[in-house]
């Protein structure tokens, strides 16, 4: 069937799209595939190449006239539709009224509102999509605005061109028109990148409410919508999801949870579940068949309008830990160092049974703190706060949760900041030196002069005799290097060392690789001033927080404003290019009395209960 035929036809096609189906998905790259494609075939001047074939369109006639119900093909049909409404523009006043009215048509069963020639990307996630395709397409014409585009217009709206575009025209035989228009589309689909599970999952609640008068097409499909943008918010999402490469759609992640889906199952896990449980409402079952999964026996279930109303309960349970402050930031760090949030919730249910009193928030949070204390389990015992003291970068795990707890529990303890668990996750943040190692790291020519560079920086604001020697060396030092094409590694290491010392006064009574000279940082602006000494550093982090372009953890931050510093007794407070021995140690200390409640909650309880 010629894309053509469809528009001169002397009865406009009208398409519906199914509720069991995907809503509409095709990303960028999908789209300029096509039209690339189409216009290298117009363009082809090989006479035998004269017809472009499309994927297959499966169609099946319904009642009303020249109205098809698409079982497949619907992304290619709802794209084509999207270009020939950009096509319309290129024509002239004749061609557009000749075609005026003829174009087909699509109607989406669960989102009848649609705009197909003006989308608005805020009002649902299909029109957000078609919104993207439609920009896709916008600006694939605009890049080609004065070319000659007569062969590209032949190939899809003229019937008598030489070269046509064809859908592989499937239409279901009448006498299969009975025939379940979902159990036709799974088959088709079996082999093919298969739908999600929450789409399957979606088309059995449509399909029962053809059987249970108690869904409802319409509210479920509003339902659905609202917990699917919801969980496009990335801070919600990064802050109950660790794998995102794991789903294709976020709401998977949901019917997971419901289904209390083991580590390792694999993708159809949930969806065999909820086909349990459609198979047996479909055959009515009594409640104590054995056919029943025991998950939705335990949970009281036995119909897919009360699985429904579970699925709300669990997504409702997330948005409740989501904007309670305390729920928010422990649980957001055990889901980030590994735990589900089934097996969190799991630990406080379990908890629940085993207390004879009234439950209280506290009770909660004495739950979390020591599902967070078995994160700091060495060969099966808990590191005190003096172990954690001692950790070093060697120690990379540990010191790493450390730093990240640090900072959840000090946003926790403010009123106004929240972790931004959705920063953490999608940037890749490394265990940074406060002040730089004793030992050059950087290989590369580019990057030791770059690191040159920017110590000059530095030291041109520097007073004192010994600084302006140590601009003038690595002034003499850069030029040479740049002249010659390479760095004298001997020279290069010796002025390091000797640059460092400057900037690292005193004895080291703490160690350079001591938790205490330890934070957490963003990789892109660790690599930017990799081995930079401290003043350059803090020059960086003030810059980047002030414009708000990189994201600095709190911690981070106030290390490097030195708030953690005690003015009263360290000198360095005054001293903002420095950062001290003692500067080190006055942030250790308050890193350290700052989660100690966290480590010594158990032994509190156990002497409260003595008493």
């Amino acid at each position: 069937m010629a894309v053509a035929e469809l528009l001169q036809s002397e009865k406009k096609y009208h398409f519906v799209i199914p509720s069991f189906q995907r809503g509409y998905r095709w990303e960028e790259k999908q789209v300029l595939d096509l039209l690339n494609d189409l216009k290298q075939f117009a363009d082809d001047d090989n006479r035998s190449n004269d017809r472009y074939f499309l994927q297959p369109l499966v169609v099946k006639s319904t009642d009303e006239e020249n109205t098809w119900e698409v079982i497949d093909g619907q992304q290619r049909l709802t794209t084509m539709l999207l270009i020939l409404n950009r096509l319309m523009k290129k024509l002239s006043e004749d061609d557009r009224d000749y075609f005026s009215g003829k174009l087909y048509d699509i109607k989406y069963t669960n989102r009848p509102q649609l705009d197909f020639e003006n989308p608005n990307a805020v009002d649902n996630i299909d029109s957000f999509y078609l919104f993207e395709a439609k920009a896709t397409i916008d600006n694939w014409f605009n890049e080609r605005k004065g070319k000659n585009l007569d062969g590209f217009k032949g190939v899809l709206l003229f019937g008598d061109n030489p070269k046509q575009t064809k859908f592989i025209w499937y239409a279901i035989d009448d006498k299969y028109v009975e025939v379940d228009s979902i159990n036709i589309f799974n088959r088709l689909n079996n082999g093919k990148i298969g739908l999600t599970s929450a789409e399957l999952i979606k088309a059995l609640f449509i399909l029962d409410s053809k059987y249970d008068v108690n869904i409802d097409e319409k509210t479920l499909a509003i339902e659905w919508d609202f917990i699917e943008r919801r969980l496009q918010d990335d801070s919600l999402w990064h802050f109950i999801c660790n794998d995102s490469q794991s789903y294709q759609t976020r709401i998977d992640l949901l019917f997971d949870f419901v289904t209390n889906k083991p580590h390792g199952e694999d993708s159809d896990f949930s969806y065999r579940k909820f086909q349990n449980l459609f198979n047996y409402c479909k055959t009515k079952n009594v409640i104590n068949d054995d056919s029943l999964d025991s998950l939705w026996k335990g949970y009281k279930v036995f119909s897919l309008e009360d699985a429904w109303k579970q699925v709300k309960i669990v997504f409702d349970n997330m948005l409740a830990w989501y904007e309670d402050s305390m729920f928010y930031h422990y649980i957001g760090f055990l889901i980030a160092e590994g735990d589900s949030p089934l097996s969190i919730h799991i630990a406080i249910e379990n908890a629940k049974k085993d207390k004879t009193e009234e439950w209280t928030i506290d009770d909660t949070k004495q739950v979390l703190h020591a599902l967070i204390r078995e994160k700091f389990k060495v060969k099966n015992t808990v590191l005190t706060t003096e172990d954690i003291r001692a950790l070093e970068y060697n120690s990379s795990t540990l010191v790493r949760r450390t730093l990240l707890l640090f900072n959840v529990e000090t946003c926790l303890r403010s009123n106004n900041l929240r972790f931004a668990f959705d920063k953490y996750k999608k940037e890749k943040w490394d265990i940074e030196h406060i002040n730089s190692q004793n030992e050059a790291t950087l290989q590369r020519f580019e990057d030791r002069i770059k690191w040159m560079k920017a110590v000059g920086s530095v030291l041109a604001k520097e007073p004192g005799d010994e600084a302006k020697i140590l601009l003038n060396r690595n002034n003499t030092l850069l030029s040479n290097f740049q002249e010659n094409g390479q760095v004298d590694k001997q020279e290069y290491n010796t002025f390091y060392v000797d640059v460092n010392n400057y900037y690292t006064p005193g004895e080291d009574s703490v160690h350079k690789d001591s938790i205490g000279n330890l934070t957490l940082l963003d990789s892109s602006t660790n690599r930017e001033y990799q081995d930079a000494p401290y003043p350059y550093k803090r020059q960086c982090i003030i810059k980047k927080d002030m414009s708000g372009e990189t994201f600095i953890p709190v911690c981070t931050r106030n290390l490097f404003l030195k708030y953690y510093t005690d003015k009263e007794t360290d000198h360095s407070q005054f001293d903002m290019m420095r950062w001290t021995n003692n500067d080190m140690e006055c942030y250790l200390n308050h890193m350290i009395s700052t989660i100690e409640d966290i480590f010594t909650a158990k032994e509190k309880g156990e002497k409260e209960n003595e008493q």
